[in-house]
C-alpha cells in the first residue's frame, strides 16, 4: 500500500488523499515518484496551482493523459468550486468511458490551507456520496525548513492539519538539521508520524510521539489508519455547505508571474538571469517552477524555492516552448516581466 493506494474505509466511495505543503517543498517530486511506483494502478490526480498557467500537468502526465488542473488561485478559497467541478468531471469520465472506479490524489497549491479543501469534499452534496476523505500528507523542505509563521502562517496551518508529515530533500541537508526539523515537527503536531525522504524515496519514518501508529517502513510512504483521517462524514442539517469560512487574505500580497517564449533558451544566459534575480529578491521569490526548451538539450524542468535552485531535470520528448512560473511576494510583476524580456533580447 502506498500513499496513492488508500482504502476507502470499507465503503464503495473513492478515497481522496490531500497532498499539501508550502511552495517548493517537493510535493510534485514525491507525487511523481508515487505515480511511477503505482504504475497502471495509479489514481486520478487533481493539481491545484496558484498560478493561472500550471506546469505540474506536464510533469505529472502519464501515457499522454494529464491530470485535472485547477489554476489561478487556491482551492481552499477562490477556487473551491473549480475543485469540486474537477472531482465531478472525474465521475462523469468514469461513467462515460466505463473505466473502473479510481481513487484520487489532490495536490494542493503551496499556499492552500488543507482544512477548507477537506471540508469541500466532505460537505458537497454530490461529492460526499462518491468520495471519502483519506489522509492529509504535508511535505516540509529539509533545506529551507519551516517558513516563518509570521510571514507565511498558512505553512503552519498545513503542518497542524497533517495526518502524515514528509520531510523532503534530506540528501541536501545536514543530518543534524534534518533531525532538528523532525523534532520541531513532532513538537508542533505530536499525532503525525514523520517520514524522511530524498528524491521521493523513503529513508526512514519517525513514529508519532502522541501515540498514533507509525507509517510502516517496509513500503514507501504508507498510510496511517484511515479512521484517523479528518472529516469523513456528511454535514448535519445545522451545518450549511458554506460553513467553512472562505478567506483569500492569505494571498493578498502574493503575485504570480508567468513567463513564456517559443524560442529555445540559452541555458548559461538564463542561469545568470535567474541567479541575479534570486540574489536580489531570494526570500520573496516563493517558488520558481518551469519547463524550458533549452537550446541543444530539449525540455528541462527547473525547480526553486527562495534562494535555493535544485538540479535541473532533463525530460523525455520534444519541447513545446518554455514556460516559467514565479510566485512572489511584494515584487512588481511588471518589472519581472520587463527583466525577462530584456534578457531574451540580449
Amino acid at each position: 500500500m502506498t500513499l496513492l493506494d488508500l482504502p476507502t474505509a470499507g465503503t464503495a466511495r473513492r478515497s481522496v488523499t490531500l497532498l499539501s505543503g508550502f511552495l517548493g517543498s517537493g510535493k510534485t517530486t514525491l507525487l511523481r515518484a508515487e505515480l511511477d511506483r503505482a504504475g497502471g494502478g495509479a489514481p486520478a490526480v487533481v493539481v491545484n496551482d496558484f498560478a493561472a498557467t500550471g506546469v505540474d500537468d506536464v510533469l505529472l502526465g502519464r501515457d499522454g493523459v494529464r491530470p485535472v488542473t485547477v489554476t489561478g488561485g487556491c482551492a481552499c478559497c477562490t477556487r473551491r468550486e473549480e475543485l469540486a467541478d474537477g472531482l465531478r468531471r472525474l465521475l462523469d469520465d468514469e461513467q462515460r468511458t466505463g473505466r473502473p472506479r479510481r481513487d484520487v490524489v489532490v495536490e494542493t497549491s503551496g499556499l492552500s490551507d488543507p482544512g477548507p479543501i477537506a471540508f469541500t469534499v466532505a460537505s458537497d452534496p454530490v461529492l460526499r456520496h462518491h468520495y471519502a476523505l483519506g489522509l492529509v500528507h504535508v511535505t516540509v523542505d529539509a533545506v529551507t525548513g519551516l517558513p516563518d509563521a509570521g510571514r507565511h502562517p498558512v505553512a503552519l496551518r498545513q503542518v497542524l492539519a497533517a495526518d502524515h508529515l514528509v520531510v523532503t530533500k534530506a540528501d541536501l541537508a545536514a543530518p543534524e538539521d534534518v533531525d532538528a526539523l523532525v523534532r520541531r515537527l513532532h513538537g508542533l503536531n505530536p499525532t503525525a508520524p514523520v517520514s524522511v525522504t530524498a528524491g521521493g524515496e523513503l529513508l526512514r519514518t519517525e513514529p508519532a510521539p502522541g501515540g498514533r501508529r507509525p507509517v510502516p517502513a517496509a513500503v514507501p510512504i504508507d498510510a496511517v489508519p484511515i479512521d484517523a483521517a479528518p472529516i469523513d462524514a456528511a454535514p448535519t442539517d445545522a451545518m450549511p455547505t458554506d460553513a467553512m469560512p472562505i478567506d483569500a487574505a492569505h494571498t493578498e500580497d502574493v503575485a504570480t508571474v508567468e513567463l513564456s517564449t517559443g524560442a529555445p533558451l540559452d541555458w548559461e544566459a538564463f542561469a545568470v538571469w535567474l541567479s541575479l534575480l534570486l540574489h536580489r529578491h531570494g526570500p520573496d521569490v516563493l517558488r520558481v517552477k518551469g519547463v524550458l526548451d533549452v537550446d541543444g538539450a530539449g525540455p528541462v524542468a527547473v525547480h526553486g524555492v527562495q534562494h535555493v535552485v535544485h538540479r535541473p531535470e532533463h525530460l523525455p520528448g520534444a519541447a513545446d516552448g518554455s514556460r516559467l512560473v514565479l510566485i512572489t511576494r511584494g515584487i512588481d510583476p511588471g518589472r519581472l516581466e520587463h527583466s525577462f524580456r530584456t534578457f531574451l533580447g540580449i
